[in-house]
Formats: C-alpha cells, structure tokens, sequence
C-alpha cells in the first residue's frame, strides 16, 4: 500500500510539472512587418513621411521558479512569417507592373484606397471610355491580387482562417504609405485626400 501510494504520488508529480500550454496566437506585429516591407515592394520607395513608433511588445510576466516548477507554464509560440512562396512572389510582381499604370488614376483622384485597404473607383469623370475602361479593369485585377496574396500569406504561415485579420492589417499599411495627395476613404465611405 506504502509503495502504491509513492508511485501514486510521483505520477501526480509529473503530471503536474509536466503540464505546458502553447498559445499559438495571430502573429500581428510580424504581419504588420511583413505589409509594410510589402508595401514598399509594390508602391516603391516611402513617400519621405516619417515612419510611424511601433508599438512596444511587453514580455510575459515572469513567475517565480518555485511556481514554474509547481503550475502549468504557457509557452508563447512566435512565428517567422512567411512571405517568399513562389505564388506570392508572382502576385508581388504583378501588383508592381500594374502600379505604374495605377498611379496616374490614384494621383489623378480617379481611384483611391477604401476603407478595407482595397482600390476602389472614385470619380471616372474627365476619361475617355477608354480609360474609364481600364481603370475599372485595373482596380478589378489590383484587388483580386490584394486579396489572393493575403490568403497566400495566411496560407503559407500556417493560419489560413486568419486570412481577414491579415487583411486588416494589410489596409492599414496601405492606407498609411499612401503618398499625400492620394484619396483615402473613411470608416462612413467619405473621400478626403491624404
């Protein structure tokens, strides 16, 4: 009974030191990162404004050994992210020939940056059919593009149902690198230039 008991109690022993959580969470800062550089890729340069501080992260807190070695510990899984598959390269690439053709519509006020980081048409007056033509085809293609390269992102980093908060982070990149001058759509689908 003596030994039962011990061996009762060094099981529970181990059971408990050996208890580990691993949150696996949506590596927001890393993406944001990941947007930016992409952004710059696409866009080209920065427009000369400052970048805005990123905000500080704040490590766990940390527990006393005693407590390690009593509780269960969490363990923070921090993710490299992932933007160099052959697929999202290709849509980088497309995405950059097609800017030289966009930038005269985004300068111009004819197409701006919506609310959700995506183009959208926002005056065609003053084109020929032409060109009202191909600014539509344009924004068309532009924003297919936008959106397979962030299912390709969450894709290829291993959070495929994360792909809207990728998008979300993505529009805010693209949002804040738009040159002044670019319109930029508000949350209440307002146009102002930046």
């Amino acid at each position: 009974m003596k030994k039962l008991s011990w061996i009762f109690s060094v099981t529970a022993a181990c059971a408990l030191l050996s208890c580990v959580t691993i949150n696996i969470y949506f590596p927001a800062e890393e993406v944001r990162n990941a947007a930016d550089r992409i952004v710059n890729e696409v866009w080209g340069e920065p427009n000369g404004q400052p970048a805005e501080p990123q905000p500080e992260t704040k490590p766990a807190p940390d527990v006393g050994s005693w407590q390690r070695l009593l509780g269960p510990t969490t363990v923070y899984a921090a993710q490299d992210i992932n933007v160099s598959t052959p697929e999202i390269r290709a849509i980088k690439e497309a995405m950059k020939e097609r800017t030289r053709a966009l930038q005269p519509l985004l300068q111009g006020g004819q197409v701006g940056v919506a609310a959700d980081g995506l183009l959208a048409i926002r005056d065609l007056a003053g084109l020929d059919l032409r060109s009202r033509s191909q600014a539509k085809r344009l924004v068309g293609e532009e924003n297919s593009d936008r959106l397979r390269l962030y299912q390709e992102i969450a894709q290829a980093n291993d959070f495929p149902e994360k792909a809207d908060e990728v998008k979300a982070v993505f529009a805010d990149s693209w949002r804040q690198q738009a040159p002044s001058g670019w319109y930029l759509q508000d949350a209440n689908g307002d146009w102002q230039p930046k």
